[in-house]
């Protein structure tokens, strides 16, 4: 809700008149860090294995929140039961609970292990080229600097954005929706009324939760050798299971498919079907004629079309949408230059019918203020040290490279951050992508691969977090929480954040197959994302002429299509069509391309179960589904820690389930079976 709302509007904070507005001290507590580190843990977890695995990751900020919110109530009921006393739990300390643990997994999907750093990796290496450039391959990236890299990038992150929160958040009032959305969900919560949703929404979570994680236990006894198990079950035949249709009975795909929307999820269906079942079996016809090459890891090859394809599709919406709000960003900021709202006093004397909740929001911003050289000089700081380190890291970033970064990357960060505040759509992404491209191109030899993906990768680690972290103040200036409390959080997130997402890092290595170690293609982590990455970094360094023959007419056939899906999108949300709602998602339909249809199966199902739930009970969907999607997630998630324990002790699943075509390969297998000694 925006800050601008008129005074007819129900007011929040006299709900909450009488009490006293808790200190610093009780905002940032022991308790809430203690638990924050935990439940980030889970959520990080939860969110590497998915984006590892099809290269894309629902919102996980609600389910976050109530399970927050309940682990602090529960623990202060529990300790009031044994005669200890406990201070109460308050909004202000769910918000510095809530920030930890969304800042330490956007530390997670920005860190790079489910891209950019697998990019370096050897096996994506030569899923792209037969023959990589040794000086182009990190294969392994010691944890401790791993761990200062993410420390330090988030540092940036959080410095970064400190300056911009007065003007984005009380000069231009812009509207953040996630964190308006958060803001009012943990002000319901802190209601009666709300203290009794959320129970209703833990319940569901708890229940969903040891469903999931016992059908993931249970389906790992039949997973013992390669392609083994329910993850491979071939619903639609044999025949499409070569074309990887089949479903794996993934609870994680499921609840992912309930949180994601129905366009995206939808999207992803067709291009499964346009892609592994139209366009990949004909260009496979024209080997021979268009390519001369059998390697399945070339961009000479089919993979050259496959890849880059994907490629100009998210490209193409990624820079479709910087325009657009690079455009909606200036018009509204050149408006509101008009207007001469140049600060939150002048604001406050010149608006004498400024309703009650944004005064008291406002007196909260303005009694709390962070200094303005305490940001300056913390992201000049943390700017010499990183162009520093970073090089150490990575040999082949020099210093000109990032200090030159830390020039421009202000004016990114504003117009990343201003953009997300408008439309909650975050182009980091295309802004490191472009990066990428340029620095490679550049560069030109040797080690240019790893250079670009270096400096990519501080791009969209400070771009992401720093718009994300301020959702999180804006949560926070809803909810009279204090922004150093807030900043705290960040601060606290990031840190636990470069400590707990190196670690589970080695757990997924210790838990994938050897045959398949995480970036390769038959990996149980294939990181979708790292190949696009790396695909990006070659075409920089060395130009169009390694693609096989059309592949270029291919890529530019794909982009004017984007191009007309794109702006057909647009003309039809300013006009408010229904068609809007039914045009697919270029990105979703581009991820099968380079990832295989199989997780689309499962997401959809999770769309159409939402769509029936909703049809039969619209009230409980609304209430209930995204805490049921939450526990299928985390269930299915968290059983991947004790398999990886399991894996690091050689303790490894007893039978392995395969399914094999009638006729003759069922009575050979028989034959052999019965060969076998039995005790």
């Amino acid at each position: 809700m925006d800050s601008t709302d008129a005074d007819s509007s129900p007011s929040v904070e006299q709900g909450f008149e009488g009490q006293t507005n808790p200190g610093f001290w009780r905002q940032v507590t022991l308790r809430s860090m203690a638990i924050a580190a935990v439940l980030a843990t889970i959520f990080s977890l939860v969110t590497l294995r998915i984006y590892m695995t099809i290269g894309v990751v629902g919102a996980l900020n609600m389910p976050a929140n109530v399970l927050g919110y309940f682990s602090v109530k529960s623990l202060v009921a529990m300790l009031r039961r044994y005669g200890i006393a406990a201070a109460p739990f308050t909004r202000q300390e769910n918000i510095f609970l809530q920030t930890c643990v969304m800042t330490c997994v956007n530390v997670a999907i920005s860190g790079g292990l489910p891209n950019y750093i697998i990019a370096m990796n050897s096996h994506v290496a030569k899923s792209l080229s037969n023959h990589p450039d040794e000086q182009d391959i990190i294969d392994h990236v010691p944890t401790g600097q791993y761990a200062l890299f993410l420390f330090l990038t988030g540092l940036v992150a959080v410095t970064s954005m400190l300056p911009l929160m007065q003007v984005m958040i009380v000069d231009y009032r812009l509207p953040f929706p996630t964190g308006s959305v958060v803001a009012h969900l943990i002000n319901s919560f802190h209601t009666p009324q709300g203290a009794y949703v959320a129970k209703m929404q833990v319940a569901a979570i708890l229940k969903t939760f040891l469903g999931s994680f016992s059908w993931s236990m249970f389906q790992w006894f039949y997973s013992g050798g390669e392609h083994c198990g329910f993850q491979s079950f071939p619903m639609f035949g044999l025949g499409l299971y070569k074309r990887r249709f089949f479903f794996d009975f993934s609870p994680s795909f499921v609840g992912l498919g309930m949180i994601v929307p129905h366009v995206v999820n939808f999207g992803l269906l067709f291009g499964a079907i346009t892609s592994w079942g139209i366009l990949f079996p004909f260009l496979e016809s024209k080997r021979g004629q268009w390519y001369h090459t059998d390697s399945t890891s070339s961009l000479n090859g089919a993979d050259g079309y496959k890849i880059f394809i994907g490629i100009t599709m998210i490209i193409t919406e990624g820079l479709f949408n910087f325009i657009k709000l690079l455009s909606v960003s200036s018009i509204d900021y050149y408006k509101k230059r008009q207007e001469n709202d140049s600060g939150k006093i002048k604001y406050m004397l010149t608006s004498p019918s400024l309703n009650y909740d944004d005064r008291k929001r406002l007196e909260v911003l303005v009694g709390n203020q962070i200094p303005l050289f305490v940001p300056v000089v913390g992201y000049i700081g943390c700017a010499i040290i990183c162009s520093v380190a970073i090089p150490w890291i990575f040999h082949h970033v020099t210093f000109y490279h990032m200090a030159l970064l830390f020039v421009i990357l202000p004016i990114f960060t504003f117009c990343n951050t201003y953009g997300t505040g408008l439309t909650d759509w975050s182009v980091a992404q295309t802004y490191a992508r472009f990066l990428l491209f340029i620095i490679a191109a550049l560069i030109a030899k040797p080690g240019a691969i790893i250079a670009s993906l270096a400096v990519c990768g501080v791009a969209v680690a400070a771009l992401n977090v720093s718009s994300q972290a301020m959702q999180d103040l804006k949560t926070g200036y809803m909810t009279l929480t204090n922004p150093r409390a807030v900043v705290a959080g960040h601060i606290y997130g990031v840190l636990i954040g470069s400590i707990i997402n190196p670690c589970i890092f080695l757990a997924f290595e210790a838990n994938a197959k050897n045959s398949a170690p995480i970036g390769s293609k038959d990996s149980e982590y294939p990181c979708p994302s790292a190949s696009i990455y790396r695909a990006i970094g070659l075409l920089g360094k060395r130009g169009l002429d390694q693609l096989p023959d059309h592949c270029i007419t291919f890529c530019l056939f794909t982009f004017l299509i984007t191009l007309a899906v794109e702006t057909l999108r647009l003309v039809s949300q300013k006009n408010d069509w229904k068609l809007q709602n039914f045009i697919p998602c270029i990105t979703a339909i581009a991820l099968p391309y380079l990832t295989g249809p199989y997780y689309s199966i499962d997401m959809t199902l999770g769309s159409v179960l939402l769509i029936i739930w909703d049809k039969m009970n619209r009230k409980s969907a609304e209430l209930l589904s995204s805490a049921v999607a939450a526990g299928l997630i985390c269930g299915d998630g968290i059983w991947a820690l004790p398999s990886s324990i399991l894996s690091i002790f050689n303790v490894h699943p007893p039978v392995c389930m395969k399914f094999l075509a009638s006729g003759q390969q069922v009575h050979i297998v028989d034959s052999f079976v019965n060969t076998l000694e039995t005790h």
